[in-house]
């Protein structure tokens, strides 16, 4: 997908949709190849095998086919849209593999391997922040991965979710205090442990 603001990346999204309804070919395989790599990151980050979430993500887009008349851009964004289908999708599978469990999946954390958070935070810094994400409750991690994981803005993470702008907002920023006031009282015993 090029890099464009979100403002003209729905308006371009919304505009592939429409011709692809159309019978476009070609729109479609420029859609697909728009969404395909946030579709792709985002079942990636929740699904542990790499050959289950490729499934995923090829299960995502034939959805997306069939329900291509569905999509009207005037009720949200296509964007936002294709994510949506990838989180039903997850669930779907979560019901029906019980291999793979929800709550695991959300608390994962983005793919830091070889990014610059992974090298500033170390290991323990990402175990300890997998353990602290683990302890609130499945939608409040499913909002901050979508939030700080995949990077959405308030308004596309209130329509995946199917909630309201205003209380997305004060839910992020309700788990984000809780967040930190865990961290600091982590750090303060773990001095604490160290001055003894």
């Amino acid at each position: 997908m090029p890099s464009l603001p979100w403002p003209l990346r729905d308006a371009w999204l919304s505009r592939l949709a429409v011709r692809s309804q159309r019978g476009d070919r070609e729109a479609f395989r420029e859609l697909y190849r728009a969404l395909y790599e946030p579709v792709s990151r985002y079942v990636r980050r929740r699904v542990p095998s790499p050959s289950e979430a490729e499934d995923l993500v090829g299960q995502v887009f034939l959805r997306l086919l069939e329900s291509l008349d569905r999509i009207d851009p005037r009720k949200g964004s296509v964007f936002t849209y294709a994510l949506s289908m990838a989180r039903n999708a997850l669930v779907d599978e979560a019901r029906r593999r019980a291999s793979l469990v929800p709550e695991e999946a959300a608390a994962a954390l983005p793919d830091t391997a070889t990014g610059p958070l992974e090298r500033l935070m170390g290991e323990e810094n990402t175990q300890r922040i997998r353990l602290e994400l683990a302890r609130l409750p499945a939608e409040t991690r499913e909002l901050l991965m979508l939030r700080f994981g995949d990077g959405l803005r308030f308004a596309e993470i209130a329509q995946v979710l199917r909630l309201n702008e205003a209380a997305v907002r004060q839910r992020t920023s309700r788990a984000v205090r809780e967040l930190r006031a865990r961290w600091d009282a982590g750090l303060a015993e773990g001095a604490l442990a160290n001055d003894g």
